[in-house]
């Protein structure tokens, strides 16, 4: 019998946009590798420069990220509310953080770290390879619109 816990992860995980693909067999096995956390408005999830190795899935709150600019100021790059993951660039490559990502409001998150995504990717490739596909859309998307962006600003 499962825990608590986990039953209440695995219906988070019903909830986040990125794992419609996936069948009821693959949430559970991935809900063995995704932590709950709430998190106060005003803390802090991760810093720039900090070592990476977590994707965030918001499942209430929001969460605004902040880049350090070449004069030293905060700007603000965007802001992330319910449905929504940051820090995928953290499973994928062992950098230190781009930005700075802190709960704007009370937020309840569901974490993936990398440690966790590497075990799945080993005994459950199939799984992995879709958790993988979902962060690489979601790349691709910010992407594009940061890209859209720089062609407003460099006209």
């Amino acid at each position: 019998m499962a825990e608590p816990a986990n039953e209440y992860i695995k219906t988070l995980m019903c909830e986040v946009p990125e794992f419609d693909q996936l069948d009821s067999d693959e949430i559970d096995m991935l809900s063995r590798h995704i932590f709950h956390r709430q998190v106060s408005a005003g803390t802090t999830l991760c810093k720039e420069g900090s070592a990476g190795d977590s994707l965030f899935y918001i499942i209430n709150g929001r969460i605004e990220i902040k880049k350090e600019s070449v004069d030293g100021r905060q700007a603000i790059l965007a802001r992330f509310g319910k449905g929504s993951s940051v820090g995928e660039m953290s499973l994928v490559e062992d950098s230190p953080r781009s930005a700075t990502a802190t709960a704007i409001e009370d937020v309840e998150i569901l974490i993936l770290t990398r440690s966790g995504f590497e075990t799945l990717l080993t005994t459950h490739p199939q799984i992995g390879v879709k958790v993988l596909r979902n962060v690489a859309k979601s790349l691709s998307k910010r992407l594009r619109f940061t890209s859209g962006r720089f062609a407003d600003v460099f006209r």
